[in-house]
């Protein structure tokens, strides 16, 4: 009985864990593509190609961190 809250606490930090990287991921990739818009002034081209590349990331990160399990 004294192991199921740790296990639950545990699958609740890998939860956490795959929500943050996804979302970082996208952030960033998405925060790039912005910025290499600004500098290129080529309008939605660079935010779409981040966005695509930062969710590549975080869908590989989260396949890494998976294939542990």
């Amino acid at each position: 009985m004294a192991d199921q809250p740790d296990a639950f606490r545990k699958g609740l930090s890998i939860a956490m864990r795959i929500g943050v990287e996804l979302v970082a991921a996208l952030a960033v990739g998405g925060g790039l593509g912005y910025l290499a818009d600004s500098y290129f002034d080529s309008s939605p081209t660079g935010l779409l190609i981040g966005v695509f590349l930062g969710m590549s990331a975080g869908l590989l990160n989260v396949y890494r961190m998976a294939s542990r399990f």
